[in-house]
């Protein structure tokens, strides 16, 4: 049970981390409009899925899979990027791939691997 705890721990640690990283990287591209219309459903779905792994109730893949998804469609919705965005970019994908690795732990289900391919094409 022990490993299902830390791993569930280690996974809200990334995702808090993540969360902010996102933050930086909306407030650098995006204007006021941009971030009320893209990036409100992605903070949600951080928020949603640290509140899944905090429960240790059930695994957060499918979560995880939504994130990686609705950040490659922030990432296309960007354009031309500064070197500052895209090194926040690659290191939010590098978190979410950490993320997969850590889940990879206590599950190998479907989602769970597709997440790990985006995140790791996106490195």
């Amino acid at each position: 049970m022990d490993i299902y705890h830390s791993t569930f721990t280690q996974y809200i640690d990334l995702m808090q981390q993540l969360k902010g990283d996102v933050e930086e990287l909306v407030n650098m591209s995006f204007d006021e409009r941009q971030k009320k219309e893209g990036v409100t459903a992605i903070m949600e779905q951080i928020d949603n899925t640290i509140d899944t792994a905090s429960r240790e109730t059930f695994l957060p893949t499918n979560e995880l899979l939504g994130i990686t998804k609705e950040l490659l469609n922030i990432k296309n919705r960007m354009g031309s990027k500064t070197p500052a965005a895209q090194a926040i970019l690659k290191q939010c994908f590098r978190t979410l791939n950490m993320a997969a690795v850590s889940l990879k732990q206590i599950t190998e289900d479907c989602a769970l691997m597709e997440a790990n391919e985006l995140s790791e094409q996106e490195i």
